[in-house]
């Protein structure tokens, strides 16, 4: 949240006007924001500029992606080179069985799969603390504020919107901010559009597969094409159900705070340490019954190939997802999402085994090993993992915000609904592409 540490005024005036101060103490304007003359306000004037404030935020995403690919690059692959120790451990001194099988495919390839992320994800939560510590996000929501009027919402949406980049539950939860029921009824729609922390290992995997030296580029284009998205969808909501013209009003504007280094540090340790008990309880227990389901039975009927109990799943799906480039394995991966995003990654590492055919132990590699994989496949996987519903987590929240489960249901059946349709024709233009 925004932490407000001194006494303020001023606020987003709807009316407009044009920029205007004396420079000697006295009451200043900058774009659509009123603000007493303080130290920070010439900052101020930049930060919020119509222009170079919008260039300003994207330099920020864009830096902040960058440090995650790069600076957690390193001890991600120290994670990928211990889980590819341990499963070459298990292969030389296991004799042959079932809990072999189990150890390595499923525990060191599912679960090592989802942990070698730890490091990009944390690091994200770092430089989203730090935009919260200093106040930054508040002046993102000012610039953002007319653009925001287009679907009859204000800057104070953008705020969660923003938050969603952590994770879409705590960020719907942001909403009671927001004073009127209707707009955070939007704000609450368009949130779980924005691409949270856990969907991070998907894109990390797939766009180091086909598009290595373009991963900043293509993470710009995800992030912002999903707050796009969320946009244009709110806005149809927008004309469903809330036509009535929505009244003007302001948005505190907090003054500007050094962030603290410490807190920011100590988020990214709660971070940490919250993402690994995730990873050893509810993505431990998903990765054991996608081995149940993937190794049994053993055997098929007559002279029929074993089909797994997974395979047959999938297989049962695959009609629906074909049109996008799935075969039933990423359609298998996707459904396990539905629970939890991080259950992808988890799913891929256990379906996507290393073995007699595929020698590596680094999941992206494995895949890219996978004949089946493309350009348009990869892309138009990464965005229907980027647009449909983040999790059951955020639904159950929707649910309760709203106290009803019309927006809940909304929600998830209309990201479904977007997520197929924008993917297929993704998918169709990439083949024609690439």
């Amino acid at each position: 949240m925004i932490h407000n540490r001194h006494n303020h005024t001023g606020g987003i005036h709807h009316a407009g006007g044009d920029n205007d101060g004396d420079g000697n103490g006295n009451n200043i304007k900058i774009d659509n924001v009123e603000m007493n003359y303080t130290p920070n306000s010439r900052l101020d004037r930049i930060l919020t500029h119509r222009l170079w404030g919008l260039l300003i935020f994207i330099g920020i995403i864009w830096f902040m992606f960058f440090c995650t690919f790069n600076l957690g690059g390193y001890p991600q692959g120290w994670i990928e080179s211990l889980m590819s120790w341990l499963s070459g451990l298990a292969e030389a001194n296991m004799a042959e069985s079932w809990f072999k099988d189990f150890l390595q495919h499923g525990i060191i390839d599912g679960v090592g799969a989802v942990l070698a992320f730890i490091p990009n994800i944390i690091i994200l939560f770092f430089f989203i603390s730090l935009l919260q510590e200093s106040n930054y996000l508040a002046r993102a929501a000012t610039v953002m504020d007319k653009y925001m009027h287009f679907i009859g919402l204000h800057g104070s949406s953008f705020i969660p919107m923003l938050m969603g980049f952590g994770c879409n539950v705590p960020a719907i939860m942001a909403t009671r901010t927001i004073e009127r029921r209707r707009d955070r009824i939007l704000t609450m729609l368009a949130i779980p559009y924005i691409p949270c922390s856990a969907r991070l290992p998907v894109f990390l995997v797939f766009s180091a597969i086909f598009f290595k030296e373009q991963q900043v580029l293509v993470m710009l284009l995800l992030y912002g094409g999903s707050i796009l998205v969320g946009i244009m969808v709110a806005l149809i909501y927008k004309y469903i159900f809330f036509r009535k013209k929505s009244e003007d009003y302001q948005i505190a504007l907090p003054p500007l705070n050094t962030p603290s280094i410490i807190r920011s540090l100590k988020v990214m340790w709660l971070s940490a340490v919250e993402y690994l008990k995730k990873i050893g309880t509810v993505v431990l227990l998903a990765v054991i019954i996608i081995w149940v389901l993937d190794y049994f039975p053993r055997q098929g009927e007559g002279e029929l190939p074993r089909e797994s109990y997974l395979e047959q799943f999938g297989k049962a799906v695959e009609p629906v997802m074909a049109p996008l480039g799935f075969d039933w394995k990423m359609s298998v991966a996707l459904i396990t999402g539905i629970s939890a995003k991080e259950f992808i990654v988890g799913t891929l590492g256990v379906l996507y085994q290393s073995g007699d055919e595929i020698s590596e132990t680094d999941l992206a590699k494995r895949l890219s090993q996978d004949p089946n994989f493309t350009k348009a496949n990869t892309l138009s996987f990464m965005i229907f993992s980027l647009l449909y519903l983040p999790c059951i987590a955020t639904a159950a929240t929707i649910k309760r915000e709203s106290r009803s489960w019309k927006w809940a249901t909304v929600s998830i059946i209309s990201t479904l609904m977007v997520a197929w349709v924008i993917s297929f024709i993704v998918f169709k233009v990439a083949c024609i592409i690439f």
